[in-house]
């Protein structure tokens, strides 16, 4: 996993360390150039700013949990980063909740932002179950990352982090983004207009921005 470091502010770390992992077809340079970072800046939010790469392939070979370790949150820790919240955009929420689901004692907080919710496959077996609270899944021995993500999700009062999600009313993942939203705190939920698009994107990072501001500081 690539990443690259905008920080919020120059010559000294916060003790805060915030991800933003990317959507599949997104690099960590696209953020800053949609400015994401400067967003942060904007809102005089005192953290660290990690950017990261997201890929499809690394769900199906399993990796992306231990990327994510590797690349963001193990570096965080040993720069000395005591608080870590972790936020993705589309493939990138899901990656991050399937993380928090095998590694939530590591992080402070999770933001999806118009997050992928599964393959049409988990739903649709999670629809006939009669929802995320419902569903029973069969995971496997060796790991079943989205059915371990909603699992995860679904668990709710026993989850120790705070999620947060952020979705657009026109998005074509709406429909699994607002069961994702129905396992959380109502008051940690957000829905705006617009879709799956850098434009919604960028609105509902400065809504959380602006939700969360106390939190990140």
């Amino acid at each position: 996993m690539r990443t690259i470091e905008a920080g919020a502010h120059e010559g000294r770390r916060s003790a805060v360390m915030l991800a933003l992992l990317a959507g599949s077809l997104s690099e960590p340079e696209d953020l800053v150039r949609q400015g994401f970072p400067d967003a942060v800046r904007a809102h005089g939010i005192d953290v660290d700013l990690v950017l990261g790469e997201t890929r499809a392939a690394w769900f199906a070979d399993g990796s992306i949990v231990g990327r994510i370790e590797q690349a963001v949150v193990g570096p965080a820790r040993d720069r000395g980063h005591t608080r870590i919240w972790i936020a993705g955009i589309s493939l990138g929420g899901l990656a991050a909740v399937c993380y928090a689901a095998r590694h939530e004692e590591d992080f402070e907080g999770l933001a999806l932002i118009s997050p992928y919710p599964a393959t049409r496959e988990v739903l649709r077996e999670m629809d006939a179950a009669g929802g995320p609270a419902e569903w029973r899944p069969d995971i496997a021995p060796e790991g079943d990352l989205e059915r371990e993500a909603w699992r995860w999700l679904a668990g709710g009062g026993a989850r120790r982090a705070a999620v947060h999600c952020y979705i657009a009313t026109g998005d074509r993942f709406v429909e699994g983004q607002r069961q994702m939203a129905s396992t959380l705190d109502p008051a940690r939920v957000r829905e705006l207009p617009g879709g799956h698009d850098w434009p919604a994107w960028r609105s509902l990072w400065n809504v959380f921005l602006s939700d969360r501001k106390g939190e990140l500081q």
